[in-house]
């Protein structure tokens, strides 16, 4: 699979699958690897309970704190990029895409330089969209 839409602070691949099966996807595979779920935000959902419309719409957020902690370290305020994240929508064309930060732009946004631990997560993210698209 490879990326499908550019733009420079995100990453968005195309799902081959429905929102619900994409997410799940994301979970089982953050639990394969032991990683933390921190939060799971239904958008869809929420409108709904306001009275209004939305197409499928899921953030899973994530991670690492030994990870986050080493960037942390370096700039605190990355801080507010972390933990990581992955969007899940269904457009109005009813497929379904994922969406992730692009590590690098957050390096470069914070003054960090490419380390492994930017590496590591950009690799993750990845690897993530890959096997749940």
């Amino acid at each position: 699979m490879t990326e499908t839409k550019e733009n420079g602070r995100l990453c968005i691949y195309e799902s081959a699958f429905d929102s619900r099966e994409t997410v799940a996807r994301i979970e089982q595979e953050l639990n394969r690897r032991n990683i933390p779920i921190f939060a799971k935000f239904d958008h869809e959902r929420n409108a709904e309970g306001v009275g209004l419309l939305l197409r499928p719409t899921q953030v899973l957020v994530f991670g690492s704190p030994e990870a986050g902690t080493r960037l942390m370290q370096k700039n605190q305020s990355v801080s507010i990029e972390l933990p990581l994240r992955i969007s899940v929508w269904e457009d109005e064309k009813g497929k379904v895409w994922l969406a992730f930060p692009r590590m690098s732009y957050i390096a470069g946004a914070y003054g960090l330089s490419i380390d492994p631990v930017i590496e590591k997560m950009q690799a993750l993210l990845e690897d993530l969209a890959k096997s749940a698209a």
